[in-house]
């Protein structure tokens, strides 16, 4: 059960790690700053800084992702067969 626990982290982590580091980079993030009404929100929004703390936070979580991926290849190894 704690394996496929581990699985769900794994894939979470992963998915939205990808996305946080590619996303702010996209013109997908500059149509949707866009929309927002605010012009300060959105001139925030498109600074570089901005987008340099979500891909970053997206790079944690990719680090995340890769130690619950060996926690899961370690807890493989140490079962009995």
């Amino acid at each position: 059960m704690q394996s496929v626990q581990g699985a769900i982290s794994l894939y979470t982590f992963s998915v939205l790690g990808v996305f946080l580091l590619a996303a702010p980079w996209t013109p997908m993030w500059e149509q949707a700053s866009l929309v927002l009404g605010s012009d300060l929100l959105r001139t925030w929004l498109q600074s570089g800084w901005v987008r340099g703390v979500v891909s970053g936070l997206g790079a944690l979580d990719l680090i995340v992702a890769a130690q619950e991926a060996g926690e899961i290849l370690r807890s493989f190894r140490s079962e009995p067969r």
